[in-house]
């Protein structure tokens, strides 16, 4: 999901180029992850989702990007993040827990979680490279900056995973399994 990037795209253009203005730090951050957004001053207290649309010319990416849904593009980014987090999570055996993360990674893709507000929107022209750093596609994108507060999302998400844990059969190893999984679930969140 956010893998840094070992080569991350270079802008060759940008909603700024004609006035000479550079493009928001946030955008350039973004490029290599939206980690990188997150550890900005600006962004410590928030949860950051990038939304991209691509297209073949500026105004095709800018006409798509105003008519996505991005709340559901959101939903589908946060499911793949807790996956994400759930893949690294150092719990034990889970195995025993299978079942609960998957429901919990599906009711997070399909969440329309309140509070995301789109903080800015920027278009640019990529390059973009291979993993091995060769020169592979160049491409409009639409980048949207979407943010809410860690305290917002974190109760959404805590609901989420207190609901899913109250479902699942009770033994003991699951409920030390599942309490281990809430535990470290914001350390690679």
């Amino acid at each position: 999901m956010d893998m840094t990037v070992a080569y991350p795209p270079k802008i060759l253009e940008h909603r700024g180029t004609a006035w000479g203005a550079n493009p928001p730090q946030w955008l350039m951050e973004s490029l290599k992850g939206y980690k990188y957004v997150e550890r900005m001053p600006d962004y410590q207290d928030k949860f950051v989702v990038i939304v991209e649309q691509d297209g073949e010319s500026r105004e095709g990416a800018e006409l798509a990007a105003s008519r996505l849904d991005a709340i559901t593009r959101i939903s589908t980014l946060m499911g793949l993040r807790v996956k994400d987090t759930f893949a690294g999570a150092q719990v034990g055996d889970k195995d025993k827990i299978e079942t609960y993360m998957e429901r919990v990674v599906k009711i997070m893709s399909e969440t329309k979680f309140a509070g995301f507000m789109m903080e800015d929107s920027w278009w640019t022209f990529l390059q973009t490279y291979t993993p091995e750093g060769k020169p592979d596609k160049r491409a409009y994108r639409v980048m949207q900056l979407w943010t809410i507060s860690k305290e917002a999302l974190t109760k959404q998400l805590n609901d989420i995973l207190k609901g899913e844990a109250a479902v699942e059969p009770k033994t003991p190893e699951k409920e030390r399994a599942i309490q281990a999984v809430q535990n470290a679930f914001y350390e690679g969140f």
